[in-house]
């Protein structure tokens, strides 16, 4: 299989070749030292995403990008954003010109990763993984039962736009339309069912290689968890959430961890901190970790 190919525009070699280190062995990297050397590039090649740096000397990201979409080769390929600051102007005038991301930096390895995956996984270039479909469809249901019809067929559109197995896509299509239709019963009740084989196959088969973890522990780790966020050490989050979902957890808990860490990928440090505090309070219930 080849490899994906993404072109690195930054006017700065140290940040050029760290991020080529990062990704070369997964992808091929085209690195570039300005948006000129970029856009002449794409003038005779193809890629399959950017890098693009914003803060550039004579060319800066934003020119780079409009004079890129002019281009055949470039009117349509993703690009995210490097920038030393989230700046929303930036970001805005980004999103006009169809950006899929942004990354601040210094650049987090991990991070660079998994928001390049998160890319190509909207574009049906990568398969999504199970537990994060799991998680999608349970948004879908619950925007179906709090009668947010609209939502939950945007929704769905996304969910379809990925690489997912054909017999969940064949069901969710099926949903849509029962949606379309006014349908509603029937539809919440197709994405209840999908969820259900969800549930068998991401949490029943996979549970033998899976860490067991009592309750106490999992409501202990949670507030560590908590605690982090509510002292702004984002990093430290992530990886307790990433060690946690390591262990045998109820899918309820696995779900909403899963949500958490989406929400800190986006800066969304506020938000992470009221769905963990939401978790907490479900915890608290007994029936919900009776299997």
């Amino acid at each position: 299989m080849e490899k994906m190919r993404i072109l690195v525009v930054d006017d700065n070699t140290v940040n050029l070749a760290t991020v080529e280190q990062e990704l070369k062995e997964k992808y091929e990297v085209i690195p570039m030292l300005s948006g000129r050397r970029a856009v002449k590039y794409l003038y005779r090649e193809k890629v399959d995403l950017i890098l693009l740096d914003v803060q550039m000397p004579i060319m800066d990201g934003i020119e780079t990008l409009k004079t890129i979409r002019t281009q055949e080769n470039g009117v349509t390929v993703p690009v995210i954003f490097l920038t030393t600051k989230k700046d929303k102007l930036t970001v805005v005038e980004g999103a006009k010109l169809g950006i899929m991301d942004y990354i601040t930096k210094p650049v987090d390895s991990d991070e660079l990763h998994e928001r390049i995956e998160k890319v190509f996984k909207r574009l049906g270039m990568l398969p999504m993984e199970e537990e994060e479909l799991y998680g999608r469809l349970q948004d879908i249901l619950s925007d179906i039962q709090k009668e947010h019809f609209k939502q939950a067929i945007f929704k769905t559109d996304e969910v379809l736009g990925y690489q997912i197995q054909d017999d969940v896509s064949g069901r969710m299509r099926n949903a849509k339309q029962k949606l379309a239709d006014g349908d509603y019963e029937a539809a919440e009740n197709m994405v209840a069912r999908v969820i259900r084989m969800m549930e068998k196959n991401v949490y029943t088969l996979n549970k033998s290689a899976a860490l067991p973890i009592g309750v106490g522990e999992i409501n202990a780790r949670v507030l560590y968890i908590l605690d982090d966020l509510e002292n702004f050490k984002i990093k430290n989050a992530i990886m307790k959430i990433k060690d946690l979902k390591k262990f045998d957890l109820p899918p309820f808990v696995a779900n909403a961890l899963e949500k958490v860490l989406e929400k800190l990928k986006d800066y969304d440090d506020e938000e992470a901190e009221n769905l963990l505090q939401d978790l907490i309070e479900e915890m608290k219930k007994p029936k919900m970790f009776k299997k």
